[in-house]
């Protein structure tokens, strides 16, 4: 039990300097608005995701599921978006749930704006959870979009990442049952951004 507290105090502090970085991104873009353009984005991302554990004991194959991501942030630049992201992914495998869950901060870097392709990176927290089983453990995030105008100020497009945690333990309870476990899902999604 003591163990579980813990990966719990640790997750609710990720969670809160993520919220943190998220309102001081809010409050520098409402400040350094220029003549009322919005320098704030947000966007949806819903799809599919194959994720799988990896250690000695796991089975190697991908479970897909379902998947969806939601990310705000401010523009640090005419090329560069940054934000918090917080992401869920969900499989069920005969009569257990599978479940992750993310939180960190994003960055988009636009290499060229004309054509819509940007790079996608960050860091965060990954939890999985299936039935008793619990694994907590640092992320990256490394992938690409793709941006469609489509009406406005909103863009439609479709993202590739590859979600990626390493360093933990899968426990059982507050028991450890396996060390050194990673854990990637590779997401596969369409996008709705406000910019």
């Amino acid at each position: 039990m003591p163990f579980e507290r813990r990966s719990r105090r640790t997750l609710l502090a990720a969670v809160h300097r993520a919220s943190a970085l998220g309102l001081f991104l809010c409050a520098a873009a409402s400040s350094a608005g220029a003549q009322g353009q919005s320098r704030l984005w947000y966007e949806l991302t819903v799809g599919g995701s194959g994720a799988r554990l990896t250690c000695d004991y796991c089975a190697p194959a991908r479970d897909v599921g379902a998947a969806a991501a939601l990310a705000v942030g401010a523009y640090a630049g005419d090329r560069v978006r940054v934000g918090v992201e917080l992401s869920r992914w969900t499989y069920r495998d005969q009569d257990v749930r599978e479940r992750i869950k993310g939180v960190g901060v994003v960055a988009h870097l636009v290499p060229d704006p004309k054509r819509g392709l940007y790079l996608l990176g960050g860091a965060g927290w990954t939890a999985y959870r299936a039935g008793e089983f619990a694994y907590d453990a640092p992320r990256i995030t490394v992938g690409l979009g793709w941006d469609i105008p489509a009406f406005g100020n909103w863009v439609v497009g479709n993202v590739v990442a590859l979600d990626a945690a390493s360093f933990g333990s899968l426990r059982n309870g507050g028991t450890t049952v396996v060390r050194d476990v990673g854990l990637s899902a590779v997401r596969a999604s369409v996008q709705l951004r406000r910019r």
